[in-house]
């Protein structure tokens, strides 16, 4: 049709194309054309018109009826011809149609009555596409960055149940941590029917997976629960651990990482071939005054660090740090606007998959070491303080042990005092100036006056007297020199041991013992004490010879303090000294004095308290600390009073041997 339509369009565009071209061409030639038709008979200038009129209609009623019916013919019969081969497509469709529709009517025959043959298969081929989803659908929500665990153990309740056969008819319920998770649409129930599947992270059980069975649907013959079901459980299970032990590492990393920023340390990962930062916190950066990217920049730890005048490279740091492990040392950083201040800086040398790093902790220490600064002040201050402090305390010690033998030297000086007022010398000064008024007649006297008969009977008493006078006071002299020359003793003592004081020396224990029994014999003798030594053959050891002094001589002077206000007779004084292990000594002061009330045992070594009326409390408070100082200890034991006290000290030492 279309063809036809072209062709009609052309012949018709032709004509015109003719006509317009003819119009033109006698237009041209006007007057050649009018002479050639002036010279035309009328007889066949009438024919031609009648011939171009009939020309003209004729065209007009081809194509207005003849070509329009021939057109239509054509139209028709190409139609018909296309109808024709649809129906015959259509016909061939039907019949495929039919074809596969009967096939598929078999197939679904066939189909169901292999379902109806395997019912058991079909179910098992459901459930275990029913789990495969639960899997996926799990799989997708674990592996979600955004998701909390709270949320994954909520969502697995549900994915859990809808896996089963029977979900209307079972409760699930998952622990985990001690938070328990469960369907929100129904209120979780509980049976006898029941399967778990523990939830273990690193090995170790954090949680579990419980499913109870309460409906009446299981069919006869059927179990509960299916092997699947079983295996269904396990499978999630291994997923959530795993998840949850996941999750877990990468809380911890966050937090690590969060305490890591917020650390008021500098902390700094090394490249220990280097020295290159590699990662920093915060705090660094923003003390360092350098931004992240600059630090990290291909800035290495020297470049922070100044240089003192005994720098140690840092190959010998690495070295030194791959032998031991790890080292602190100190030292200054500097800022980026130029400034120092003092840092402690920890290295640590780790190893992650095959590879070295260093993990350095620095803290700023400039506040320690203004403190230290006012410290060591303030300890040279105190060390000038204790020394004199401690000349103090010998010359209070001197004056403590002088003053006991002081007491002695009153004693001796008032009995002197004594006798020499009550000497009966004065009877002979009365003689002589009996004497002398007789001095004339003084044969007479002596011979017929009763006075002078009983003169030379009174003057050999008289002289009798005077001699024992004489005697008692050459012999309070004697004491009193002697108490004088104790105290010389004492003084010249304290002064030999303290060249010495604070010095370790060879010291023989019997001759300190030895010593402070001399110190304190003129009390031990004038209160009648019996001293008993028990001192094991000990070889000279190493001490500081005037501290042991010191405390012998307080404990000896208070045990016989204790003696001389008993009513015993036998006041004994027992000095003990023995060997330890782990090269300690130990010595004893015992005796069978007075005693001590429990209630003062525990504050006997405070400082001023006493029992005595004339007493200071500097005796053993001294004692205590001296042993203190020694690294030793002192104890007392007292079974109450009238029962004695005993008194043990403990010291370390050294010997000559083990000092060389």
């Amino acid at each position: 049709m279309s063809t036809s339509k072209s062709i009609r369009k052309s012949f018709l565009f032709l004509t015109f194309v003719a006509v317009m071209a003819a119009i033109v061409y006698m237009a041209l030639q006007k007057e050649q054309i009018l002479d050639a038709v002036k010279k035309v008979p009328k007889e066949v200038k009438y024919y031609g018109f009648i011939a171009a009129i009939v020309f003209i209609y004729l065209t007009y009623f081809y194509n207005k009826y003849i070509s329009h019916a021939f057109s239509q013919s054509k139209q028709a019969k190409r139609e018909s011809i296309v109808i024709d081969a649809m129906r015959a497509r259509q016909e061939g469709l039907e019949e495929k149609v039919r074809r596969l529709t009967a096939e598929l009517s078999a197939s679904k025959i066939k189909l169901k009555e292999e379902i109806e043959n395997h019912p058991q298969d079909q179910r098992e081929l459901h459930q275990r596409l029913q789990h495969l989803n639960c899997l996926y659908a799990l799989s997708k929500i674990v592996n979600r960055q955004d998701i909390s665990l709270n949320a994954i153990f909520q969502k697995t309740v549900f994915l859990v149940r809808e896996a089963f056969r029977y979900p209307s008819a079972i409760s699930v319920r998952i622990i985990f941590d001690g938070i328990r998770y469960r369907a929100e649409d129904k209120d979780f129930k509980k049976s006898e029917f029941r399967r778990h599947a523990s939830i273990k992270v690193n090995e170790k059980d954090a949680g579990l997976i419980e499913v109870y069975y309460l409906g009446n649907k299981v069919k006869n013959g059927e179990v509960m629960f299916t092997p699947e079901e079983d295996d269904l459980l396990h499978a999630v299970t291994e997923w959530l651990g795993s998840m949850a032990e996941r999750k877990r590492a990468e809380e911890k990393l966050r937090l690590f990482r969060n305490l890591i920023e917020r650390s008021n340390d500098y902390i700094f990962a090394v490249d220990p071939k280097w020295g290159r930062i590699l990662d920093v916190n915060t705090r660094a950066c923003d003390s360092l005054g350098y931004a992240r990217n600059e630090l990290l920049n291909m800035m290495t730890i020297m470049d922070i660090e100044e240089t003192p005048s005994d720098n140690v490279p840092w190959e010998k740091q690495i070295e030194e740090l791959r032998r031991k492990g790890d080292i602190v040392k100190e030292g200054q950083y500097r800022r980026k606007d130029g400034s120092a201040f003092f840092a402690e800086t920890s290295l640590k040398l780790v190893k992650q998959e095959k590879q070295e790093y260093i993990i350095a902790i620095a803290r700023d220490i400039t506040e320690r070491k203004r403190a230290e600064a006012k410290l060591k002040a303030a300890q040279d201050k105190l060390l000038e303080t204790a020394r004199e402090v401690g000349m103090a305390e010998v010359a209070t010690g001197v004056l403590h042990n002088v003053g006991n033998v002081l007491n002695s030297v009153n004693v001796t000086a008032g009995s002197l005092k004594t006798r020499i007022r009550k000497s009966k010398i004065s009877y002979l000064n009365d003689v002589v100036q009996l004497v002398e008024e007789h001095k004339d007649d003084l044969g007479q006297f002596m011979t017929q006056a009763d006075q002078g008969k009983k003169l030379p009977l009174f003057l050999a008493h008289l002289s009798k007297e005077l001699v024992d006078e004489q005697t008692r006071c050459l012999e309070g002299l004697e004491a009193l020199t002697k108490h004088i020359q104790h105290m010389a003793d004492i003084i010249q003592l304290q002064q030999s041991h303290s060249k010495t004081k604070g010095l370790i020396s060879a010291t023989s224990i019997k001759e300190l013992v030895d010593d402070a029994i001399q110190i304190n014999a003129e009390v031990i003798s004038r209160n009648d004490v019996k001293v008993e030594r028990e001192l094991v053959n000990i070889p000279r050891i190493l001490l500081d010879r005037h501290k042991v002094l010191q405390i012998l001589t307080n404990l000896i002077s208070n045990a016989v303090d204790a003696l001389s206000h008993s009513e015993r007779e036998d006041k004994i004084l027992r000095i003990r000294a023995e060997q330890l292990e782990q090269d300690r000594i130990r010595i004893q002061i015992i005796d069978n004095g007075i005693g001590i009330p429990s209630e003062n045992l525990t504050r006997i070594f405070e400082h001023g308290f006493t029992t005595k009326k004339k007493g200071h409390g500097f005796g053993l408070h001294s004692t205590a600390l001296s042993a203190n100082e020694l690294n030793g200890s002192i104890k007392v034991h007292s079974e109450g009073p009238g029962r004695g006290a005993v008194f043990t000290v403990e010291l370390p030492y050294k010997t000559q041997e083990v000092m060389k």
